[in-house]
């Protein structure tokens, strides 16, 4: 949580272009990149290539900052044609980051890759794409499934199964009706998601699926080039990096669950869902919307409306609480069901 408070550094973008000239030998021009606590620019030379210089959070610790990159790494060994993830760069000595110190503070600075594709972003998805974006998350989490790290058990305010830490900051959600919503949420987590935990799988996930983090070749195809973003992994259940994706395939029309059920088969397609994980599912879908609008209303008492990185959030999460009013009015056991349907429809429940 002081990580997140504290905000991103603030580097220029003069001072970018010189870390990029002087620790990578690149002449680049540079831009900004909204981000939540670690400050992002994305570098452009004059051959038309593309990278992202990435600067650690002076709070945060150096050991989740290697993971991040050294998961990174270990996918990039994978080489799966089907996944597509930023390549880290050496630095001129020949390091994947070097720390910088600056006002008193140390950063761990890297560049990566620019991975190009359109952002689905604020485009609600159709069922072909839903399907082939639970495709795509399974495959990712089948690359990373065999990865370790002595980070990846690290402390994060976005981390599901640490959800119950939330409490402290529920009393800044404005709407009494939604307060109470998410204090039933996490009361019902705490009884009855929690003491299951034990008997998932657990994996490293990537944990933040969401529409902005999800490229796609253009606008008319449903083709997913690529998903960015691995600042939120964390080693928790492998179900909670299908229910962080689902929360995001809001269906305000219709069946809320249309578009989380063509997602659900597309990755048990791919990696098949147990009994045990398709009946939580639900539960932790609405656990994820209901940080969404916790965290997002805590940080704009402690950062302003004006902060960068909730207006960049802005466009995603507008329906956030409008979806969990709607989906949590469906009875754990029905949305279920329908799951259950959904997986049958493609292969055997494991």
């Amino acid at each position: 949580m002081d990580v997140v408070a504290s905000g991103p550094p603030a580097f220029t973008l003069q001072q970018a272009v010189n870390i990029a000239r002087d620790h990578y030998g690149l002449d680049v021009t540079a831009a900004v990149l909204v981000s939540e606590r670690d400050q992002n620019f994305r570098l452009a030379s004059d051959d038309g290539k593309r990278y992202v210089l990435k600067i650690a959070n002076a709070l945060e610790d150096p050991v989740v900052t290697d993971f991040q990159l050294q998961a990174l790494l270990h996918m990039q060994a994978k080489a799966d044609a089907f996944i597509k993830t930023p390549t880290v760069l050496r630095t001129t000595s020949g390091e994947y980051s070097f720390v910088l110190e600056s006002e008193g503070r140390s950063h761990v600075l890297r560049i990566v890759s620019y991975l190009e594709g359109k952002p689905l972003g604020a485009a609600v998805p159709d069922a072909k794409l839903a399907r082939n974006m639970g495709r795509y998350l399974a495959r990712l989490g089948r690359a990373l499934s065999d990865f370790t790290h002595p980070g990846a058990n690290h402390s994060l305010l976005w981390d599901m199964k640490q959800a119950a830490t939330l409490r402290e900051i529920l009393r800044y959600i404005d709407d009494v009706d939604m307060r109470g919503l998410a204090r039933r949420i996490l009361d019902n987590f705490e009884s009855k998601i929690l003491p299951v935990f034990d008997s998932l799988r657990w994996q490293v996930i990537h944990n933040d699926m969401n529409p902005d983090n999800v490229l796609l070749e253009d606008s008319v195809t449903a083709k997913i080039v690529g998903v960015i973003d691995f600042g939120d992994m964390a080693r928790s259940p492998l179900i909670i990096d299908v229910a962080v994706a689902a929360s995001y395939l809001r269906a305000l029309n219709g069946n809320p669950l249309a578009l989380i059920a063509e997602f659900i088969a597309g990755y048990h397609g791919e990696n098949p869902l147990s009994h045990l994980e398709i009946d939580i599912l639900h539960d932790l879908i609405q656990v994820r919307l209901m940080t969404s609008v916790s965290i997002l209303s805590w940080r704009e008492a402690a950062r302003g409306a004006d902060d960068a990185y909730l207006q960049a959030a802005a466009a995603v999460e507008t329906a956030t609480a409008s979806f969990l009013v709607k989906i949590s009015a469906i009875p754990g056991e029905h949305a279920a069901q329908t799951y259950r349907q959904v997986c049958a429809s493609v292969t055997e429940i494991g």
